[in-house]
C-alpha cells in the first residue's frame, strides 16, 4: 500500500526550558526526530512531510528527503496536519501521521498498524494502548472492533475514565476524508485549536470506518515533554542496545554504569567492564577488553585488543 506520512514537529516544548526547538535535542547520538525519520523512512512512503512551527526553522531543510511545511501560528493538531495534506497531490490513497516527539515507536508496531488499515478497509485506524496510568490520555469508545468515539479527560465521565485503552496519537487516514472532515472542523473548544480528534468525529459522523490497533508495549508512544522524559527515554534505548550486544555474545560488567550508542558494533566474546562509553560510528572487533573508565568515540578497534583504563 503506497501512503504519504506527515510528522508533527510543530511543538516549541515549553517545558523542555530550551532555547532549542525540542524535537532536535539529542538522543543517544542523534535528534529525537531522526528515531521518528527513519521509521517513517523504512516504508519508501510517496512522501514525508514534516510540519514545523515559526520557532522552528532550524528543521528546514536538515534532513534529505523530507518535505516542510510552515505552520505559522499554534493552532492545534488539526490546524498542522491540514498545512502537511496541502503538500500532498493525490485526492485518494492514505496518509500517516506521527508526532515527532515519540521516539520509540517501532518500525513492527507502524507496518502491523498500516496492514491493519488496509486488511480492514478503514477510514481512519487509530494505534491505541494501554499504559500503567491513563490520567491525562483520551479514552477510546468502542462498539466491538469499531471506535466510536475518543473522550478527553476533561470531558469523560467517571464510568470513561476507568477505561485503560487510550489514544496513541499515531494515525492512518483516507486522504479524501481527512480533507473533507479537517474542511468542516471547527475550533469550539477554550483553546481556538483544531483537533485532529475532531475531525475523526466528523468522518464518524459521516459513517466513516474507525478502527483502532492496539499495541503491547506502550512505551513506544512515550513522547517527550520535559528533560525527565529525556532521561527516561534515553535509558529505554541504552538498555536495549546493551540486551542486544549481550544476546549476540558480548560480555558486558556492570551493565547499569556502562553507555553505548545505537550505531556502535562491538564483536563476539569482547569483554566492557564498568563505566564504559562507546559512541558514534565505533567499531570493536572481537575478542577485545575494555577495561573501565574506557571513553571511544567514532574509532575502529582490531580484534583482540585490551584497551587499559585511562587511554
Amino acid at each position: 500500500m503506497l501512503f504519504h506520512i506527515i510528522i508533527l514537529a510543530g511543538g516549541i516544548g515549553k517545558r523542555m526550558k530550551s532555547k532549542k526547538v525540542k524535537v532536535l535535542h539529542n538522543l543517544m547520538g542523534k535528534p529525537m526526530i531522526k528515531w521518528v525519520i527513519n521509521v517513517a523512512s523504512s516504508f519508501s512512503p510517496k512522501s514525508m512531510i514534516l510540519v514545523y512551527g515559526k520557532k522552528g526553522q532550524e528543521l528546514k531543510g536538515k534532513f534529505p528527503g523530507v518535505k516542510y511545511a510552515l505552520q505559522k501560528e499554534p493552532a492545534g493538531t488539526g490546524d498542522a496536519v491540514s498545512i502537511g495534506l496541502n503538500e500532498i497531490k493525490d485526492t485518494d490513497g492514505n496518509v500517516v501521521v506521527l508526532s515527532g516527539d515519540t521516539p520509540l515507536l517501532s518500525k513492527e508496531s507502524l507496518g502491523k498498524l498500516i496492514d491493519y488499515h488496509k486488511k480492514n478497509a478503514l477510514h481512519v485506524t487509530i494505534m491505541t494502548f494501554c499504559p500503567d496510568e491513563p490520567t491525562g490520555y483520551g479514552r477510546i469508545i468502542r462498539k466491538k472492533d469499531e471506535i466510536t468515539e475518543i473522550v478527553e479527560e476533561r470531558d469523560a465521565s467517571t464510568t470513561q475514565k476507568k477505561i485503560k485503552e487510550v489514544n496513541g496519537g499515531v494515525y492512518v487516514f483516507s486522504i479524501k476524508h481527512l480533507r473533507d472532515a479537517l474542511k468542516k472542523a471547527t475550533p469550539n473548544n477554550a483553546q481556538g485549536e483544531y483537533y485532529l480528534t475532531d475531525a475523526i468525529a466528523i468522518i464518524r459522523k459521516n459513517r466513516g470506518k474507525i478502527g483502532g490497533f492496539r499495541i503491547e508495549n506502550p512505551d513506544e508512544l512515550k513522547g517527550v515533554n520535559t528533560r525527565k522524559d529525556l532521561s527516561e527515554i534515553t535509558e529505554i534505548l541504552r538498555e536495549r542496545k546493551i540486551e542486544s550486544l549481550q544476546e549476540k555474545g558480548v560480555t558486558i560488567i556492570m551493565p547499569n554504569t556502562v553507555f553505548i550508542e545505537p550505531q556502535v558494533e562491538v564483536g563476539q566474546d569482547t569483554v566492557i567492564h564498568s563505566n564504559t562509553v562507546l559512541r558514534g560510528n565505533t567499531v570493536i572487533g572481537t575478542n577485545c577488553i575494555l577495561e573501565p573508565f574506557i571513553y571511544i568515540m567514532d574509532k575502529k578497534i582490531p580484534t583482540g585488543t585490551t584497551i587499559k583504563s585511562g587511554k
